[in-house]
């Protein structure tokens, strides 16, 4: 679902609807897809490596730009790299934009705490508010591509009210420059949704996006097990750092940090109340872990010691040391047991040379990525052309194939991930039919 409507974009050179399985995909923005097509496109390669590097590099970029906006009235240089460090590698964080890969977070947490990130700083070192509010709302609008108009405008607004109400200077949200900066965001987002929304294939897509947002925060998706449990796993994505939380209530540095008690206390009800609606996961909350680092790391950097800056660097060794190990030993053992990529192998070696093969209404099926056969869609039946030689279907539809298309006799079923059927059909040369190899 975000890597394969990259692929089609690449191959139709339509980037304004994405698309899965010849159908369009509607229940999300395509910034991803975006990312993983232009990275295909960028160095050649069409592999696990490329598709998760967009999400790798915003990650870096987020720690880079909470070392390069240190400075007076902020945080010293080192300082900035103890938050930068403690925000690349939450577990949460890691799990997204590393170990799960192409995933929406692993873009759009970083994009949605670059814009709180920056606000923060700038406006602590007094620079224009033309900036302040401008340049955040850049990131801003490039995470509603990520995933819509979402939490991370509440996230971004808790962290504003609260500086702004420490300093007393909430007057400030009236400035023409916040306007512009909304506009800016607005104006992103829309640069997309305008054409997208006219376009044909895209009709339906609001009442998409509204059944989606009911059924996230209503009972519809409610799961009291993972209710109860939200909080806890919340958490857990916070680990290692969870583990220094006490220090926000014990160091009085924190008091002389830009927003004092405020904006702990506003992160800690924003976190909690969010994954209290029922149909939240933990995951939505993931961008809040950044503004949670860099209040520890206001409040554990005494001035003058080195102490955190040498465990917390020292703490990121050990994490990229342990990411290299599992990468070196425990991935060949998981790719050992791999279910897709064998039956994409399968399904080339039963196919001629310069075969074309059609796949008939593949839903969700990986195996289509690790193709080495050229390949088109039918969402179908009636796409599916009078002269296709080769055909790929699901086990389910082999009823229909034969009532509906008796030319196309199956030479081969496949058994696919999790034990599903496919059903590799050739067109019939001598009159045999579908379940007659």
């Amino acid at each position: 679902r975000r890597i394969l409507p990259a692929v089609t974009m690449l191959e139709t050179g339509n980037w304004l609807v994405p698309y899965v399985g010849g159908k369009p995909f509607l229940r999300k923005q395509p910034l991803v897809n975006w990312a993983i097509a232009g990275m295909f496109k960028l160095t050649g390669v069409r592999n696990e490596w490329t598709a998760r590097l967009p999400s790798a590099l915003c990650v870096l970029a987020l720690g880079l730009m909470i070392v390069a906006v240190s400075g007076a009235g902020w945080m010293t240089v080192e300082t900035s790299v103890v938050a930068a460090v403690m925000a690349m590698t939450q577990a949460g964080l890691l799990a997204k934009a590393r170990f799960a890969g192409a995933e929406i977070e692993g873009i759009y947490a970083p994009l949605s705490a670059m814009a709180m990130v920056l606000w923060m700083a700038w406006r602590a070192r007094g620079v224009s508010p033309w900036l302040v509010w401008t340049v955040p709302g850049v990131f801003l609008g490039l995470a509603c591509l990520a995933k819509g108009p979402a939490l991370h405008l509440l996230f971004y607004y808790v962290v504003v009210i609260a500086v702004l109400w420490r300093a007393k200077a909430l007057r400030e949200l009236l400035h023409p420059a916040h306007f512009l900066g909304i506009a800016v965001a607005a104006g992103i987002f829309a640069a997309w949704a305008v054409p997208y929304f006219q376009a044909p294939e895209a009709h339906g897509a609001a009442e998409v996006w509204k059944r989606q947002g009911i059924d996230r925060f209503t009972d519809s998706e409610f799961n009291a097990v993972n209710w109860m449990t939200n909080i806890p796993r919340a958490l857990l994505d916070q680990l290692p750092w969870l583990l220094l939380a006490p220090m926000l209530l014990r160091r009085k540095r924190l008091a002389e940090w830009i927003s004092g008690p405020h904006l702990p206390i506003a992160l800690a009800i924003c976190f909690a109340a969010v994954l209290l609606v029922p149909g939240t996961l933990p995951r939505y909350v993931l961008p809040l872990g950044v503004p949670f680092a860099l209040l520890l790391a206001a409040a554990w950097c005494d001035a003058g010691s080195a102490r955190p800056l040498r465990l917390t660097v020292g703490a990121g060794v050990v994490a990229a040391f342990a990411m290299g190990i599992y990468a070196v030993l425990i991935v060949p053992r998981i790719n050992a047991h791999d279910d897709i990529r064998p039956v994409a192998a399968t399904i080339d070696a039963a196919l001629p040379p310069g075969a074309q093969l059609t796949i008939y209404d593949p839903k969700y099926l990986p195996a289509i990525f690790y193709l080495k056969t050229s390949y088109r869609y039918a969402p179908v039946m009636e796409a599916i052309p009078a002269d296709a030689e080769w055909v790929l279907a699901r086990g389910a539809a082999r009823r229909k194939f034969e009532e509906e298309r008796p030319d196309l006799r199956l030479v081969k079923t496949i058994k696919g991930k999790g034990g599903a059927e496919l059903l590799l059909l050739q067109r019939a040369r001598d009159g045999q039919k579908v379940g007659a190899p």
